[in-house]
């Protein structure tokens, strides 16, 4: 119990002090080789000096030879003090946001090391020395300015983990293919104009993020990447996809929007797994009618394309929640939609669709809670705002899981129109059906769709 008293105390006191590091040096260097250190030294493993105003690290540090994780978070430092070699345990080295122009020295000769990070940084490359640390299974440079990698990133052969994000790295190194366990890589917002094949060696990736960047097509050998979880490729200049991309078939999200895409290759139908597409603001005109063959699928933007039609295999995708097919061409859209029978919010708004097209039926599916509908050129006029009894009876409703009163309306006039049999009785159902198409319109919210 003293034991941990001292270790409090002295631990409290280095803090209390480092921010007078460079007026005080030889007061907390004395500290750090005070006899009470000494005595904390084979009981600290971790040690965090975060936000402590330092503009250099005491080499005494090196004396807590039991240290294995330090926090240098958010500090002044531009170097480290060559004696940390002697902290032949340490496994974490947390140094981002501070002010290293490049990787110190002696990083590279801490063998231990398995996590490093100096995102963060004014860092604009890597020395070659990196590949020694062997044992690293995270490295975290995201953040920094750096424009390429040392082929040595190859000999880090144990890991897991690299965040590259936000630099102006413009492609890979071929050895990158050596990371045979790295399962997630984090490369958005860099300038890369092309991945290299050499990626499909990563056979780990779990998660992998490319977008924000200038990519205009993928290698076929991404396509290797067979446990995938998560892919982002949007905000980049993506004409073409591989078909292999259909061989993801682990692939729970993938964001393809924001590219130049006018289509999508028909593989895609593989990904049964898939529950988040992105597609929006493409240039797409049409859709392969694969697509319904994604039936885990719960969300779907596709808005924001020259979609002039979708196919009607798309009322396959059973466990849909979501469709987003505003601001696109299209004049009507396929009965099968009415066969969605997870669907709570559609969208299409901003096309030319004509009320007498719209397929009745999607306004009798039981999960529906928006459909919205208007035309470029002749937006429908807002419903009147409900009165407070109005809207409190509406809440309840809806908490009771009953249908509001135009649903009601329709499907009254639905089951109406469906035992009509003379002549009188189908000019009265097609009446019916066009009273329950304007209906159909009277649900659109007031909302705004989730982009």
């Amino acid at each position: 119990m003293e034991g941990s008293s001292d270790q409090l105390t002295v631990l409290e006191e280095v803090r209390a002090a480092a921010p007078n590091l460079n007026n005080e040096w030889g007061n907390v260097d004395n500290m750090l080789t005070s006899q009470r250190v000494k005595r904390l030294d084979g009981l600290v493993s971790e040690m965090n000096l975060s936000e402590a105003g330092m503009l250099e690290l005491p080499a005494t540090v090196a004396q807590l030879k039991s240290l294995q994780k330090i926090w240098l978070t958010h500090n002044a430092l531009r170097g480290l003090p060559d004696s940390l070699t002697a902290l032949s345990g340490l496994h974490s080295l947390l140094a981002p946001d501070n002010v290293f122009k490049e990787l110190p020295q002696v990083v590279t000769r801490l063998e231990s090391l398995q996590q490093l990070f100096f995102n963060l940084n004014p860092i604009r490359e890597l020395p070659p020395g990196i590949g020694a640390l062997t044992n690293l299974e995270w490295l975290d440079l995201s953040e920094c300015q750096l424009g390429a990698l040392p082929s040595t990133i190859g000999a880090l052969t144990r890991l897991h983990r690299l965040d590259l994000h936000s630099n102006k790295v413009s492609t890979l190194p071929s050895a990158i293919s050596a990371l045979a366990r790295l399962d997630h890589l984090s490369l958005h917002s860099n300038d890369m104009t092309l991945v290299p094949p050499e990626i499909g060696s990563c056979t780990a990736l779990t998660w992998l993020s490319l977008n924000a960047n200038k990519l205009r097509v993928l290698p076929p050998s991404i396509g290797a990447l067979t446990a995938m979880v998560r892919l982002s490729l949007h905000i980049n200049q993506l004409e073409h996809l591989p078909p292999e991309i259909g061989n993801l078939v682990h692939l729970e999200a993938l964001s393809l929007h924001s590219n130049q895409l006018p289509t999508v290759p028909p593989e895609l139908g593989r990904l049964t797994e898939c529950v988040r597409l992105s597609l929006y603001q493409n240039k797409l005109t049409s859709l392969p009618p694969e697509l319904g063959g994604m039936t885990a699928l719960q969300e779907l933007w596709l808005y924001s394309n020259l979609l002039m039609s979708v196919p009607p295999e798309l009322g396959r995708l059973c466990a849909l929640k979501r469709l987003w097919l505003d601001r696109n061409q299209l004049q009507t859209v396929p009965a099968e939609l009415a066969q969605l029978s997870s669907l709570q919010e559609i969208y299409l708004d901003q096309n030319p669709i004509k009320q007498a097209q719209l397929p009745p039926e999607l306004a009798l599916l039981p999960a529906l809670r928006k459909l919205y509908v208007s035309t470029p050129t002749a937006p429908a006029a807002a419903a009147p705002a409900a009165t407070p009894q109005q809207e409190f009876m509406r809440q309840q409703m809806a908490a009771a899981g009953a249908p509001n009163p135009q649903q009601d309306f329709m499907r009254q006039q639905m089951a109406a129109a469906a035992g009509a049999s003379n002549p009188q009785q189908e000019l009265m159902r097609q009446q019916q059906a066009s009273n329950a198409a304007a209906a159909a319109a009277a649900l659109m919210q007031a909302s705004i769709p989730f982009k």
